[in-house]
């Protein structure tokens, strides 16, 4: 089976890390990989937040490609993560798609035996604050990091 190719690429300083990928699942991981080696290279004491950035940052990745630009190779998905003065991490992911309606969403109860579902219940176990831009298409997570 042929590997689709598309455009993923990786730019980031001292504090920041941006990523842009087509829309493909495979690049989830590879994602997630630069972010793990850039939270464990380049930041002291964010060892124990590894976990939970991954697991946050995989569901709203999935979500933008899957949800967001529909699986569309086309489409971007553009992804930032800063270290805010050594107090948050912060996480941007915005996809091309029309959207949704997260108030809604939010406001609804968390599916029972379905298999998806929980991404918003996920953001608020895992980090401080999420947010969305009005239209639903950029997903803002802080998580507070140190006192």
């Amino acid at each position: 089976m042929e590997k689709e190719t598309g455009i993923f690429e990786v730019t980031g300083s001292k504090d920041k890390l941006h990523i842009r990928f087509s829309s493909f699942l495979e690049y989830i991981d590879e994602a997630c990989k630069a972010v793990t080696r850039f939270l464990e290279s380049e930041q002291e004491g964010l060892a124990p937040h590894l976990f939970a950035v991954n697991l946050v940052l995989r569901e709203g990745l999935t979500n933008a490609v899957r949800h967001g630009n529909k699986n569309d190779p086309d489409k971007i998905v553009d992804f930032q993560l800063k270290i805010d003065d050594k107090k948050f991490i912060l996480l941007e992911i915005a996809d091309q798609g029309e959207g949704f309606d997260w108030k809604t969403q939010q406001a609804s109860e968390l599916p029972g035996k379905e298999d998806h579902g929980r991404g918003i219940y996920i953001m608020e176990t895992y980090f401080t604050r999420y947010s969305y831009n009005p239209k639903g298409n950029i997903l803002c997570l802080e998580k507070k990091i140190f006192p």
